[in-house]
């Protein structure tokens, strides 16, 4: 049974584990960075059986670097990805290290232009969708985030979450996409009346143009090769430690899990954040977090920026740029010559059915 929406901000502090509270209680006497990576999981519309190993081996490949140290991460699962890797991801979600999470029907899904009843269609989907990954007598999925992949979304998608009872919703930027009054928060926040928490994920300044933390983003937008990437990566990272802020970052099994270079980068960045201490975490995990620091710490800096409003997400410039991100519209016919391109790529590791404990 699920609890009134009135009771969740109580719920969410009474299920904050020991383990949890430690570290927030902890977290401003030492210079550990709270890191929270973020996996897209992303498959093919109609897949064929070469793209339908290339989204498990992509996968696995992300998977396995963060097994190795027994980190914990969020896996965001797009409506396409499930039916290909359904059990796969049922295994993934056995972990208590791992969260599943609804990301979108499709990649390039855009909640804030459809009405509210198209939009609690298609958001209820994705909730049966991530609680379909189980098997009888195991692990019981019930999603409590949700990332839209083009980060279009409006007032009635919020609803939407929380009549579902979704927590949070990480379909926000540091700085250049949020809720109105919290620009430059970089941790978790609560969005009024709907008593849901906005995720931002992380922003930085590289080469004089603000950049999001998602290497989506890097590398179809900036163009950025491996070792600027890496580069954001690291620099964002110490920006964080200095101004004892989380670090959100974006990692999507198609980039990361698929490009050498690339995920050479993702290797590199994970050993160095596992070198200097920093704490994985999931986003429910950092939402928890958030919601335990004391509130004398959440500080919001006035800007003569211009906010977004709350309904801007449907045709905001940023998710405009944001849409360049995203594969093309799955019926487009450039759809099919990017899915054909993509199953080319040869996977850097080989399919595991074991995955590294």
């Amino acid at each position: 049974m699920e609890m009134p929406l009135s009771g969740r901000s109580s719920w969410l502090l009474i299920a904050i584990p020991l383990s949890l509270i430690l570290i927030s209680v902890s977290l401003a006497h030492n210079d550990t960075v709270i890191l929270n990576v973020m996996i897209d999981v992303n498959s093919f519309p109609s897949p064929t059986s070469d793209q339908e190993n290339l989204t498990h081996s992509s996968l696995v490949n992300l998977t396995n670097t963060l097994s190795a140290g027994r980190l914990r991460s969020t896996y965001y699962l797009s409506g396409e990805s499930i039916p290909v890797e359904r059990l796969y991801l049922t295994y993934l979600g056995e972990s208590p290290r791992r969260e599943l999470a609804m990301g979108s029907t499709t990649i390039d899904e855009k909640l804030g232009s459809m009405s509210g009843s198209k939009q609690r269609e298609q958001l209820e989907r994705m909730k049966r969708y991530v609680k379909a990954c189980h098997v009888c007598g195991g692990k019981r999925i019930e999603p409590k985030g949700f990332r839209p992949q083009s980060l279009s979304q409006d007032n009635a998608t919020y609803q939407a979450l929380a009549d579902m009872g979704i927590v949070y919703d990480a379909g926000f930027i540091v700085g250049l996409l949020y809720y109105p009054g919290h620009e430059s928060d970089a941790w978790p926040y609560l969005i009024e009346p709907y008593n849901i928490y906005a995720v931002p994920i992380s922003s930085y300044n590289f080469s004089g143009e603000p950049a999001i933390l998602s290497d989506r983003y890097a590398k179809e937008r900036r163009g950025l090769n491996s070792s600027q990437w890496y580069e954001l990566l690291i620099a964002k990272f110490d920006e964080s430690s200095d101004n004892d802020e989380p670090m959100v970052v974006v990692f999507d099994n198609l980039i990361s899990g698929v490009d050498t270079d690339y995920f050479e980068a993702y290797e590199r960045f994970v050993d160095y954040a596992s070198a200097r201490n920093a704490t994985f975490v999931t986003t429910m995990e950092l939402v928890n977090i958030s919601a335990e620091r004391p509130q004398a710490e959440i500080i919001h800096i006035p800007s003569n920026k211009s906010i977004i409003s709350s309904d801007a997400h449907k045709n905001c410039t940023i998710c405009e740029t944001l849409e360049s991100i995203t594969i093309e519209d799955v019926g487009d016919k450039q759809s099919a010559s990017s899915a054909s391109s993509a199953s080319s790529i040869k996977p850097i590791a080989m399919p595991k059915a074991v995955m590294i404990e």
